[in-house]
């Protein structure tokens, strides 16, 4: 079973931290709240992205709503013409986009 150990709790005695979190993960807080998370050695936490690219990059699952199948048109472009002009606020451009 996890167990909450306090901040205070966690520093005087880390040893017995160390030693229940090779067996399960154990949860450090801070006036309540979880702040922390000690997991055993073999669960190795996932290492953060090196840059902004690997993080948008990912691993993403996309699936298709219910009752629908996706192929490969649904990647394409709209280039559907708006109806309306498109203001970008600089006063300048008002021209339909296409």
């Amino acid at each position: 079973m996890t167990r909450y150990w306090k901040v205070e709790e966690a520093k005087a005695n880390f040893s017995r931290l160390l030693r229940a979190a090779e067996k399960e993960p154990q949860v450090i807080t801070r006036h309540g709240k979880p702040v922390a998370t000690v997991i055993p050695g073999a669960q190795e936490a996932p290492k953060p992205p090196r840059s902004v690219w690997e993080l948008l990059r990912g691993d993403f699952t996309f699936t298709p709503p219910e009752g629908e199948d996706w192929d490969s048109d649904w990647l394409e472009r709209d280039r559907t013409p708006l109806a309306e002009p498109l203001d970008l606020g600089d006063g300048e451009n008002t021209e339909p986009r296409v």
